[in-house]
């Protein structure tokens, strides 16, 4: 029964942005929350019922679901020394980078993420063949969902992070509706669960201003259509203004970044219920440290100003209802401290914390649409779930440390546990 057991004297936050409540027992069967109660009688008599089942006292320690990074690229550098970004992606092999990335997948579980969006990068759809990895249990990590490799026009920020004379595998950009459509059916090919483009410039490419756009309206539409006819949602790269109303009017799911979004981009938001993945902690990393990431001058120069920009219209788009999933756009880890910087960004910009848990948790399993599995602590989901030793309502510097997290329940079989 080693997805089944019986959790008691549980401070539960639940994910719904529902308040801490305390004293509750949870039943778990076969991997699913089958109960939840908070009265003494029912922790008894279920003791007494399920008496093969392990019981696991949980008293001053707090139970909040599985973490979610809904825009992470696993393979970067997994050790705590800087590197330039763009020499580990045009120098290391394929292969070293997928050592890289089961070490970091083992560091995101330990810190308590029990499902990641993996957003590109990787090529030959290895991340596809890590999803595989995690669910044969060859190796330990959250649930992956794989987009293979990012969608690009040429000159696009996907395509120009690669320098032409460095394109090693062909069939990385698409242009036209011919071959965006035949993009999403390569993709569907290898297994994705989602597609990702890039609809502006980017930070971390060369030659292309934030505010360049990439693709046109019916380009967009024509990857959305197609990937949406297969039940894939699409996640867009958009800094500029202009790029993220084209993804937006083309009919994407989520925003990545939205740093440059505008009035009008935020009316597009709420009227075609699209989620914001902010990524504020990279571009604050960029902002803040400079050379020590590793970045390029270009990139930092380009970083620094849209840090700020984006802490403003990630507010304004706040405080309008726009729905917001958590996302680090973690790269050069330093590794899992950064990836839950996130949190800290959020949280510097007054977002109370149970608010900054259920954008980690319940709505991050909404924009990737598997909120009827995970993303809260409810009767019937999947028993994603992380026991901390500290409240993080306290303390926001618990949420995401491995070093606080006691328990990492995935479908109910305890993954990692850290007394």
């Amino acid at each position: 029964m080693g997805n089944s057991c019986i959790l008691k004297n549980c401070n539960i936050i639940d994910g719904t942005g529902a308040d801490l409540q305390p004293n509750g027992t949870v039943l778990i069967e076969n991997g699913v929350i089958k109960e939840i109660s908070f009265e003494e009688q029912y922790t008894q008599q279920i003791e007494r019922q399920y008496q093969g089942f392990q019981v696991i006292d949980i008293s001053k320690k707090y139970l909040i679901p599985g973490l979610i990074d809904s825009h992470i690229h696993v393979h970067g550098y997994a050790k705590t020394d800087p590197t330039v970004v763009k020499l580990w992606h045009l120098t290391t092999a394929p292969m070293m980078k997928m050592m890289h990335a089961v070490h970091n997948l083992k560091l995101l579980l330990e810190a308590g993420f029990t499902t990641v969006r993996h957003c590109g990068i990787l090529t030959q759809a290895m991340d596809v063949h890590l999803r595989e990895a995690v669910k044969a249990q060859l190796i330990m990590g959250p649930r992956i969902l794989a987009c293979g490799h990012d969608i690009s026009m040429i000159a696009g920020h996907g395509d120009l992070f690669t320098p032409p004379w460095a394109m090693y595998q062909p069939g990385l950009t698409a242009d036209g509706i011919d071959e965006c459509i035949k993009a999403v059916r390569q993709r569907l090919r290898e297994g994705v669960d989602f597609i990702k483009i890039h609809s502006s410039g980017g930070i971390m490419s060369e030659g292309d201003p934030l505010e360049w756009r990439n693709y046109r309206v019916e380009e967009v539409k024509a990857i959305c259509d197609e990937a949406h006819d297969f039940g894939l949602k699409v996640a867009a790269h958009a800094h500029g203004t202009e790029g993220i109303k084209i993804a937006l009017k083309g009919g994407v799911d989520t925003i990545e970044h939205g740093t440059y979004m505008d009035d009008e981009g935020r009316e597009l938001m709420l009227e075609k219920g699209a989620y914001l993945v902010p990524t504020l902690a990279t571009s604050g990393a960029v902002a803040k440290s400079g050379l020590k990431t590793g970045a390029p001058a270009s990139s930092i120069a380009k970083g620094a100003g849209a840090y700020e920009q984006a802490k403003i219209n990630f507010r304004k788009a706040y405080e309008a209802g726009v729905k917001i999933a958590n996302g680090s756009d973690c790269f050069n880890l330093l590794r899992v401290r950064y990836n839950r910087q996130e949190f800290d960004e959020l949280f510097e910009l007054n977002i109370p914390t149970i608010e900054i848990i259920q954008i980690a948790t319940r709505n991050a399993a909404d924009a990737l649409d598997i909120l009827n599995e995970t993303g809260t602590i409810e009767k019937g989901k999947d028993a994603d779930l992380v026991v901390l030793k500290k409240n993080p309502l306290d303390d926001i510097a618990v949420l995401g440390s491995r070093e606080e997290t006691e328990y990492v329940f995935r479908k109910g079989e305890i993954l990692v546990e850290n007394h």
